[in-house]
């Protein structure tokens, strides 16, 4: 299968990394197509992995991971693009945590008790299929 990884932190490596290793090929994304984070999981992982922007990983996948850091996921996810994201799942695993004002922290301010990331993503992209994990 063909996966898409929108986010280069421990989070998207740990998942990407897995996935290869159980035979998929798996894209990277990252603001830039040239992510040196993204660069390097692609150097530790093989033929199966590779990297783009957010829209290339999000066109690239038949499923599409957001590992993206809360306060940035929207912006991501955005970037990745609605024609790439149509009709795809969404596995959405960020945290929308801010750090703003020091530990603990609190919801992202676009947020609150009664609503979460994923709703947003998906009150946003309507004809993607998101999943919050």
């Amino acid at each position: 299968m063909k996966i898409g990884i929108l986010g280069t932190g421990m989070v998207g490596a740990t998942l990407g990394t897995k996935l290869v290793q159980l035979g998929h090929q798996v894209k990277m994304g990252s603001r830039t197509a040239n992510n040196e984070k993204a660069t390097k999981w692609v150097g530790e992982n093989g033929a199966n992995a590779s990297q783009g922007t957010f829209a290339d990983a999000a066109s690239f996948g038949e499923v599409v991971f957001n590992c993206t850091k809360g306060d940035g996921a929207m912006d991501a996810v955005k970037a990745a693009g609605e024609n790439n994201l149509n009709g795809k799942i969404l596995v959405d695993v960020s945290n929308p945590l801010d750090f703003s004002k020091g530990m603990p922290p609190s919801l992202y301010p676009l947020l609150s008790n009664t609503n979460s990331l994923g709703e947003e993503i998906q009150k946003t992209f309507p004809h993607t299929k998101v999943v919050k994990a």
